[in-house]
């Protein structure tokens, strides 16, 4: 990579200038990568919008002009928008999550990890820059958690009985609640079904029904009303404000719930 120091002196030097643009399928993926590369080399644009369900998204001719002029193209697999638009000019990562969600933060760090070597891999002459600030992202991953962890344990909510959205299981399990029932998307839920986890609810002593705002954040209204429950509706994805405000974010709306 040419360096970008140094007076503009011709085609070559302007063309050492500009950004590099990495284009990503959605919000986990741009925030890792923007904090793994120097802001003042790379420019980092998500596809979709961190509200919007990837199997509902309707890819724009926007979108597809970003990933044609993109130097790199990270994506999750699966994300149906993203082959919509087409692999567009540059080279294209794909990204196997193995069944993993990237909101929790120990497969947030698994995340980090494995981008990071292949963005070393992809552009060598930052490879040092991308571990340092891997090094500082995983840090500050780490002791945000522990405290959101430590935050919800006094609150004396570890153990309890919780009834989720099977796109937010990990999240919950994560912050320490007993999952004991889990449901998909609202389309594909039977009244059987609702019956029978409100059935497993009220068994179990569930404390709170949550949802996943990008499947269906309505889902779980009709078992939260059957047990007289909270409920509550989190994000799979980062909002604007990055991953560890979404992610404190996540926690505080249920500790809020449950608290009422």
């Amino acid at each position: 990579m040419t360096g970008l120091s140094g007076c503009s002196r011709g085609p070559e030097d302007a063309n050492a200038k500009a950004l590099r643009t990495i284009v990503t399928s959605d919000t986990i993926l741009s925030g890792m990568v923007a904090a793994l590369l120097p802001p003042h080399r790379y420019s980092v644009e998500a596809i979709l919008p961190p509200g919007q369900c990837p199997g509902h998204y309707d890819v724009k001719l926007s979108d597809i002009e970003k990933m044609r002029k993109a130097d790199l193209i990270v994506s999750f697999m699966g994300m149906p928008y993203m082959d919509k638009a087409g692999q567009g000019g540059g080279t294209q990562l794909l990204v196997d999550t193995h069944g993993r969600n990237w909101m929790v933060p120990d497969s947030y760090l698994h995340g980090l990890d494995f981008l990071a070597d292949r963005l070393s891999e992809r552009y060598p002459d930052d490879k040092d820059g991308i571990a340092r600030r891997r090094d500082e992202a995983a840090r500050r991953v780490r002791a945000d958690a522990n405290a959101l962890k430590e935050k919800i344990k006094k609150a004396g909510m570890a153990g309890k009985a919780v009834i989720v959205s099977s796109m937010q299981k990990e999240t919950l399990r994560w912050m320490g609640f007993s999952v004991v029932g889990e449901y998909g998307r609202p389309e594909a839920m039977s009244a059987r079904e609702v019956v029978h986890l409100s059935r497993i609810g009220r068994d179990r002593h569930a404390v709170l029904v949550v949802d996943n705002l990008q499947s269906g954040p309505d889902a779980g209204k009709g078992i939260a009303a059957s047990l007289g429950v909270p409920h509550v509706v989190l994000t799979n994805f980062p909002s604007e404000k990055g991953y560890l405000a979404t992610l404190a974010e996540n926690v505080n709306s249920v500790l809020a719930a449950v608290r009422k």
